[in-house]
């Protein structure tokens, strides 16, 4: 089988030739595992934070092997009663061919095309919509996201956008095609390298950046603002993780700063399928536009993957390596 392994960590931001595409054997499903074939794989930009000698969370990937990531495809044999040939799964498939993976491992996805449960019906869809439950936006607030023109940022804001009347959002934007989708979904694009523009203070901040921005933007909120903290994509390529240093701004603007971790959303599954259905309505009425992108092949993870920390097209990044059946 093909599969795309990490050849080097990435120095910074990562690199196509950071990759290699490389022949592997078939791997062989034991006793309770499931085999595989990968038609989908989710471009995320986490797995970045692994991708060095000395994280600073999680075992570091491993030099040689396929790069670890999410993925959906297709049961073509099973060793659990779980899963039969045909059902379509989502799991941490990995960036090659096919994957043997123990049965827990895995969830059956169903409804939808398969590789919409890697965006707006999957993860990316249930962390913006529980974040924004998590802030509790009201009406007449003020929302910064950041960044605002990824996959869940993108539906953070219309979720939000839906959540509360007469809510002003503001969001990151890198090049003319994010700034351009941030404004055709409502939302005020900024530069991520710049002051915040105002009017008025920050009282809602979705922040996935990190670093000297966090702390810019922490110098605008407004009393009794709320913050989210979800990444750190500014330092995702350092050791050590992040560095915040304007922690005196939550004390003086007594203001609440908490950190959210999708897998704590998880646990109710009665939540989770109500979050779900109503995503699932908003697609359909169009109140919600999931923008993707699919890239074809394998060997155009590299590239979408690097896309990610500069200027890449709107959206969920998505590689498709096989329409599912």
């Amino acid at each position: 089988m093909k599969a795309l392994c990490l050849l080097a960590y990435p120095k910074g931001a990562p690199q196509a030739g950071d990759f290699e595409l490389r022949d592997l054997p078939d791997p062989e499903p034991g006793p309770g595992e499931v085999m595989v074939k990968v038609t989908h794989l989710s471009m995320d930009p986490m797995p970045r934070v692994r991708m060095q000698a000395r994280p600073p969370m999680g075992p570091a990937m491993t030099l040689g092997a396929p790069v670890e990531g999410r993925g959906v495809g297709r049961v073509i044999a099973s060793n659990d009663p779980g899963f039969a040939p045909g059902d379509i799964v989502l799991g941490e498939l990995g960036w090659q061919e096919f994957a043997a993976m123990p049965a827990a491992a895995l969830t059956r996805v169903e409804g939808g095309q398969p590789h919409q449960h890697l965006n707006a019906l999957g993860p990316t869809g249930l962390a913006a919509w529980f974040l924004v439950d998590t802030l509790s936006p009201r009406a007449g607030e003020t929302m910064l996201v950041a960044p605002a023109a990824g996959a869940v940022g993108s539906l953070a804001c219309q979720i939000a956008a839906a959540r509360a009347a007469d809510i002003s959002i503001v969001g990151t934007a890198i090049g003319t095609a994010q700034a351009d989708h941030l404004a055709a979904i409502g939302v005020t694009a900024m530069d991520a390298d710049a002051q915040w523009p105002g009017p008025g203070g920050i009282d809602l901040f979705v922040d996935g950046v990190g670093g000297a921005f966090h702390d810019r933007m922490l110098a605008s909120l407004n009393l009794r603002a709320r913050v989210l903290l979800l990444g750190f994509v500014s330092a995702y390529g350092e050791e050590g993780g992040p560095r915040y240093g304007n922690a005196a701004a939550i004390l003086m603007k007594r203001a609440r700063m908490e950190g959210f971790l999708l897998a704590d959303h998880m646990q109710d599954a009665d939540r989770v399928e109500a979050a779900r259905a109503q995503i699932a309505a908003w697609l359909e009425d169009g109140t919600l536009q999931a923008t993707e992108r699919l890239h074809r092949g394998l060997e155009s993870a590299a590239t979408a993957f690097s896309g990610l920390f500069s200027d890449s097209p709107p959206g969920k990044q998505i590689v498709e390596l096989e329409e599912a059946g």
